[in-house]
């Protein structure tokens, strides 16, 4: 993808790389669209031994993505809760290396601790405009201001580009990871996938972090019967927490013979689960930036927020967007994303609308199986 945008003039320190840090924290939709510049440095620098600062609760995918050498799990909140052996330990497995580049991409005060405590030559982060917190820019030593108009992981891999001297966007291939897992838990997917007929295998993930990112019951549940009604098809329904968890066994009822509410799995193993997959449904959650990390092709349901900015990137990925009632405009998300009374824009969405769209899109994935080639456009084009 070369968007040919020129990005800057700065010049990349003349020494040899072969250490890069990655401070990226939380949370796990963040941390996995940040996986695009690992191919990209792995590229660059074929030998580099690239680190990453994680907290512990995120610590297991980053430990299996392939390219990341070594997790650092750092417990921010450990000094909060008197947990200082934690704490320091951290610190030392943090300074026990020196990098060198460090790349802040979390841009806030927990991230810019670990920054400042890391050692490193050259230590890059987000400028004045774009960081989250502005004492984070204490910790950094070299700063750009991103692009907003592009997709997010584009924006993370422009600002490290940057860093190192590449002025202009540069194409680069968005391939799918196959994160590590044990024999155990290969044999665990095995299982799962054997509990229903080897029909289409749809994974339908209905949660969110935020409820006004979420459909209604109602209409997800028809659009699903819309699905089931038009092929042959077994549901993986994933949840998160116990109303997510009430919300699949009324769907699994539902669909009773071919469908499974999948028991809550490690990331890596749910990663791997969704490659097994013919369709991933999801909302903007961490469940769609993780199926983008596979080829599965992905359908997206947007509302407060934009899918141009957050949506897996690639020609296997489509998402819905409903419109907001009240004409609020926004680039990046709804400032009301998390206090609108409404949420109109997700839950005034049709059910024939959203399967209309879906099943156009099948088509075009179809096809696209068929003749071994991508499409292009959307839906609407096609």
């Amino acid at each position: 993808m070369n968007t040919g945008l020129k990005l800057c003039m700065y010049r990349a320190p003349p020494f040899f790389t072969r250490r890069i840090l990655i401070v990226k924290t939380s949370a796990l939709g963040d941390i996995v669209q940040s996986f695009v510049i690992l191919n990209y440095l792995k590229k660059k620098f074929p030998d580099v031994e690239i680190d990453w600062v994680v907290e512990k609760r995120f610590a297991s995918i980053v430990k299996a993505h392939p390219q990341v050498s070594r997790a650092i799990e750092f417990e921010s909140k450990a000094w909060k809760s008197g947990q200082f052996r934690e704490y320091f330990r951290a610190i030392k497995e943090l300074r026990g290396r020196s990098y060198d580049f460090v790349f802040d991409l979390q841009g806030n005060c927990k991230s810019g601790i670990a920054t400042l405590l890391s050692k490193g030559r050259c230590k890059v982060g987000f400028g004045w405009k774009n960081v989250r917190e502005w004492p984070n820019l204490l910790a950094t030593n070299l700063r750009f201001e991103l692009p907003s108009h592009l997709n997010i992981r584009l924006q993370l891999l422009a600002l490290v580009q940057q860093a190192l001297g590449d002025c202009t966007l540069l194409p680069t291939s968005f391939d799918d990871v196959c994160f590590r897992i044990s024999l155990e838990e290969t044999m665990r997917i095995e299982a799962l996938l054997n509990k229903v007929p080897r029909k289409k295998r749809i994974m339908v993930c209905p949660g969110s972090k935020w409820k006004n990112k979420q459909l209604p019951f109602n209409t997800l549940s028809q659009f699903l019967d819309k699905i089931a009604s038009s092929m042959e098809v077994s549901f993986f329904f994933i949840w998160g927490n116990a109303e997510e968890r009430k919300c699949c066994e009324e769907l699994q009822q539902k669909f009773k013979g071919n469908s499974v509410v999948v028991d809550k799995l490690e990331l890596p193993v749910w990663q791997n689960l969704m490659a097994e997959m013919q369709i991933v449904i999801a909302f903007d959650s961490g469940a769609l930036h993780l199926a983008g990390t596979t080829s599965t092709p992905t359908f997206s349901i947007f509302g407060p927020t934009m899918p141009e900015i957050f949506k897996p990137l690639g020609a296997g990925h489509f998402s819905v967007r409903g419109e907001c009632p009240y004409q609020r405009k926004f680039e990046k998300q709804c400032s009301l994303l998390r206090s609108c009374p409404s949420g109109a824009c997700i839950r005034n969405l049709e059910v024939k609308e959203i399967f209309n769209l879906f099943e156009k899109w099948k088509i075009s994935i179809d096809s696209q199986n068929r003749c071994g080639s991508p499409p292009t456009g959307s839906p609407a084009e096609l």
